[in-house]
């Protein structure tokens, strides 16, 4: 089997970059979110078996209402990102339209035939209230979803909620 040069490039990329992180890693239905507390941030990698749109949100409660969720595609190799607040069921709306502000810092994303990953900055405490404020081993819920399709306003076709903590390690 004959690797193309770009899948080839995918491959060394998102394996050193995981390992780079290694810190923390999350897998569940396919998705993986992995993280690195690096001072006041959180360095992040998000990888979906999709070539729809794939987020991760962050939450107190159980719920996607309330969360901060910030959503990602690559559409034509170009990689887009909104930073959101739920404000209800079928509601979210762009932190910057509420009053707060745009808070990822976007890397770079890849997407082949059957995954997209992507890898962003966001700050523990942004001080935006849309923003949810990381605190080290403080309990709260993690949300990864993803769609088939690259429109945000599609809907998920999987989205799980799991407990969790951050945790700093060396």
């Amino acid at each position: 089997m004959r690797f193309s040069k770009q899948l080839a490039i995918f491959i060394l990329c998102t394996h050193s970059w995981i390992s780079m992180l290694g810190q923390e890693t999350i897998q569940v239905e396919g998705m993986t979110f992995a993280y690195r507390i690096e001072g006041d941030v959180l360095r992040c990698e998000l990888r979906a078996p999709t070539n729809g749109w794939t987020g991760v949100g962050f939450n107190s409660k159980n719920s996607i209402v309330g969360s901060d969720l910030l959503l990602f595609n690559v559409v034509d190799g170009k990689a887009t990102s909104k930073d959101l607040y739920v404000k209800s069921l079928g509601n979210p709306m762009r932190d910057e339209d509420l009053g707060g502000k745009y808070s990822i810092e976007l890397l770079d994303a890849l997407e082949d035939e059957k995954s997209t990953v992507v890898r962003f900055v966001i700050p523990l405490d942004s001080g935006d209230p849309y923003d949810y404020a990381h605190e080290l081993d403080k309990d709260f819920w993690l949300i990864l979803a993803y769609s088939i399709e690259d429109d945000f306003e599609h809907h998920s076709r999987v989205r799980k909620h799991i407990p969790l903590q951050l945790k700093h390690r060396e």
